[in-house]
C-alpha cells in the first residue's frame, strides 16, 4: 500500500512525533510512505534546528527510503534555503501534493 502524509506543524508539536511513529509502523509493514511538509511543518526538514531535535527524526526516515518533500512557498516564506535542508529533501509545490493525494491508497493529514 502507498501512504501519503501531510504534516503542517512544527517539530515541537505532538503531530511530528505521531507522524514519525506512524511512518515507522507503515515502513515496518512494508508499505511505501511519502511525506509532504507544509506551513510550519517545513521546519522538520531543517538541519541544525534546535526545535527539530525534540521529536523530528526525519533523517532516519530518509534512510528508510521514505520520500519527503516540502512546499517551496512555505520554506521560502520561513527563510529555509536548500542548503539548510536535510540531504534528500527537495522543494515541491501544491501540484506535487495533489499528485501524492491522487496516487496514494490512503492519505493522512496532521495539522
Amino acid at each position: 500500500m502507498h501512504i501519503g502524509i501531510l504534516l503542517t506543524t512544527s517539530p515541537e508539536h505532538q503531530n511530528t512525533f505521531s507522524v514519525y511513529q506512524i511512518t515507522n509502523a507503515f515502513v515496518r509493514a512494508q508499505h511505501s510512505v511519502e511525506l509532504f511538509l507544509m506551513d510550519d511543518g517545513v521546519y522538520n526538514a531543517a538541519i541544525n534546528n534546535s526545535k527539530r531535535k525534540m521529536f523530528s527524526k526525519f533523517d532516519e526516515l530518509l534512510e528508510k527510503k521514505v520520500k519527503i518533500s516540502l512546499c517551496a512557498m512555505s520554506a521560502e516564506m520561513r527563510g529555509l534555503q536548500q542548503a539548510n535542508l536535510l540531504p534528500g529533501i527537495g522543494y515541491s509545490s501544491q501540484t506535487e501534493l495533489s499528485e501524492i493525494v491522487k496516487n496514494c491508497d490512503r492519505f493522512l493529514s496532521f495539522g
